[in-house]
């Protein structure tokens, strides 16, 4: 007697495929007997829509990443700029408006009258 290699059913020894799960046996491979198309199984189509989903969740995840990354990177480019500004006008010293004493660019308060400095 022959078993079915899928569910392991017994087959009659004139089977071309097994009556419980369908699988075709070897008797039916050796004649070349062709699995029939049907309608696909519920399940297929249910996988089938779950990963279309899946797929375009994703796309729309990294479309999403992808804005907060150009966001984060011109808001960036932003505080650069702001900083290269910032670095240029604080390389010169600082003249005390009281007593036009030169100061250190990162003083807040003159060193020789206390006067407090322009920022």
């Amino acid at each position: 007697m022959v078993n079915c290699r899928g569910c392991g059913d017994e087959l009659a020894p004139i089977a071309n495929f097994c009556p419980k799960c369908g699988l075709r046996t070897e008797k039916g491979e050796e004649e070349g007997v062709k699995t029939p198309i049907g309608t696909r199984p519920g399940w297929e189509k249910d996988i089938e829509t779950a990963l279309n989903n899946a797929t375009k969740l994703m796309e729309e995840a990294f479309d999403a990443a992808r804005r907060g990354l150009q966001t984060a990177a011109d808001e960036i480019g932003v505080e650069i700029e702001k900083a290269k500004t910032w670095r240029a006008t604080k390389a010169n010293p600082v003249y005390c408006p009281k007593c036009g004493k030169k100061n250190p660019n990162d003083a807040l308060y003159c060193t020789t009258c206390g006067k407090e400095l322009p920022q």
